[in-house]
């Protein structure tokens, strides 16, 4: 083996294998011949590195979707009450097709106490009035399945309501029936363990075999009475590791292609072990902090160019190795947890609009790209701003009504929040009907981007491999399998960056290639494995290579 083949060798091990599209994308790139004549053979390619761990069994139609989240209060009103519904969601399940969605996932819609969210959970065999019926969500799920379409909901179980009438006979009441049902800390059951010591979120006690049957027969209840493909588990890790493995057990057993979704909110090395006979997926809260950096911060994004798109590597590399084969991922850009993206790629000054547009569009074509589930915050797509308040609002403002019109003021436009203050106003060009098939707009890139996915196993399924560039502010990597071939080059900085991507050192079969940019439809032909681009600031690239 040569010298230079052996350094790409270390590099490779090193580093792993590891947004918005327009018709009128940014400046195409200028490909270029190489210096060195093309019949020069190519440095020995190194392997891939085998993954060591047993592959898990997952369901593999969630590798295939794009799924949406879904708070139904700030939705679509379907009865002119103000609130969302699950009425609503059926109505709007055309828009979500046609945007390429495959699933959603609904946070709490069962009775609680709390005002919007629905954390609070005060009855989990009785939906929520405000989002309506239990027929109605069984008409929601069979919509959704004729439009081969599936639905998540949210399963908070780690804590109840202290409005529970489990916890309210239980509270101070050694004798209760429920009394060995949450955890306490004194003797008389009148201080108790709480999620993150909120005291209106007493910790259930999942030692307790009563409480594992109560918990997985109401798991049970929904998956067979409205026949929903999965679970968002929330807060998993307040909850025993024995839990998790009981559940998966029992529902697994009824139905294998059941999704089960965590929220593991923790490092990698603790995400890892909910995968061994728990979960399925897990969101993917490490590389979404790569990206985003702080979740209640403004200014710190990758997507500004004030850090380097590099950090991901890290991620991406120990993911590989702690996660088991098949272990399935989340990637997203924000939720209802965190700032909005385009809040973050605006950054804590004032910007020229249209650059904060196209890096909303590059956070896109990253989100797209990457291997694993894509995941879209309803309101994302049109770019909705949205950044955590103050008390009392907190985090209603990430929350705010899903922006359907120009005026805010027309059907299905939920009104239950609007202060003066609100992230999201009228006649701000950021709705649905503002953007609806207009060339340039955000959605029109979403829904580019997404139909591109579902498209190209390539994007969804196929390999990922680095490819390496000499500016820090340049991320590119390969998506492949044995049909197709695409070459994403994303340049998150402030300048624009004149490129040499040296595809030799990758896998990339031996042939002469034509590469065409996706959107602006421009090809050229590639002389040799060298690629020489000029891509403009803020942009991203997504070319198909083709055999010539």
């Amino acid at each position: 083996m040569t010298g230079k083949a052996i350094l790409l060798l270390i590099a490779l091990l090193v580093f792993g294998s590891a947004c918005t599209i327009s018709a009128a994308p940014a400046p195409p790139p200028t490909i270029e011949r190489a210096n060195q004549p093309t019949a020069q053979p190519r440095p020995t390619r190194a392997p891939q590195p085998t993954p060591s761990l047993k592959p898990i069994q997952t369901p593999s139609w969630f590798r295939d979707v794009v799924l949406y989240e879904i708070m139904p209060i700030s939705f679509y009103d379907s009865n002119g009450d103000g609130f969302g519904d699950l009425n609503g969601i059926t109505q709007k399940l055309d828009y979500l097709k046609n945007l390429g969605v495959g699933a959603l996932w609904l946070t709490p819609i069962f009775a609680a106490s709390d005002d919007h969210h629905g954390y609070h959970t005060t009855d989990y065999y009785k939906i929520n009035p405000k989002f309506g019926s239990e027929d109605d969500l069984i008409a929601l799920v069979r919509e959704a399945h004729q439009r081969n379409m599936r639905v998540l909901l949210d399963y908070v179980v780690a804590h109840t309501s202290n409005q529970h009438p489990f916890f309210k006979d239980a509270l101070g009441n050694v004798q209760s029936k429920y009394a060995d049902w949450y955890r306490w800390t004194n003797a008389e059951h009148t201080r108790y363990e709480s999620f993150q010591a909120v005291a209106e979120l007493p910790s259930l006690n999942h030692d307790n075999p009563d409480v594992q049957k109560y918990l997985i027969d109401l798991a049970k209840y929904w998956m067979q009475k409205a026949n929903i493909d999965g679970f968002r588990c929330d807060y998993v890790l307040n909850v025993p590791h024995a839990f998790w493995k009981k559940l998966r057990a029992e529902l697994k057993a009824i139905n294998p292609d059941f999704l089960l979704l965590a929220e593991a909110w923790t490092k990698a090395t603790d995400i890892a072990t909910y995968y061994d006979g728990e979960f399925d997926a897990t969101f993917d809260f490490p590389l979404c902090g790569d990206i985003e950096g702080s979740p209640d911060a403004l200014g710190d994004s990758v997507l500004l160019g004030t850090r380097s798109p590099q950090l991901l590597d890290g991620t991406l590399v120990a993911e590989q190795k702690l996660f088991p084969p098949n272990a399935e991922r989340v990637e997203f850009l924000n939720n209802h947890d965190t700032n909005r993206v385009m809040s973050e790629v605006k950054g804590n000054v004032s910007t020229d609009s249209a650059q904060v547009m196209q890096r909303a569009k590059l956070g896109a074509d990253l989100l797209f790209t990457l291997p694993n589930t894509p995941m879209i915050y309803y309101g994302e797509e049109i770019g909705m701003s949205g950044v955590k308040s103050s008390a009392p609002d907190y985090d209603k403002t990430r929350r705010e009504p899903m922006d359907w019109y120009a005026s805010e003021y027309d059907a299905g436009m939920t009104t239950w929040y609007r202060p003066s203050l609100r992230n999201n106003g009228g006649n701000d060009g950021i709705s649905v009907e503002e953007e609806q098939g207009k060339r340039n707009s955000l959605l029109e890139h979403y829904r580019a981007l997404a139909q591109l996915r579902n498209a190209n196993a390539a994007l969804r399924t196929g390999s990922y491999e680095r490819v390496f560039a000499d500016e820090p502010s340049v991320y590119a990597y390969l998506r492949a399998d044995a049909v197709s071939i695409f070459l994403v080059v994303l340049n998150v900085g402030r300048t624009a960056q004149a490129l040499t991507l040296d595809l030799s050192a990758t896998s990339l079969p031996d042939g002469s290639y034509t590469a065409t940019e996706v959107f602006s439809k421009q090809t050229f032909d590639l002389s040799g494995y060298t690629l020489t681009m000029n891509a403009a600031a803020a942009s991203g690239y997504i070319f198909q290579l083709t055999r010539r």
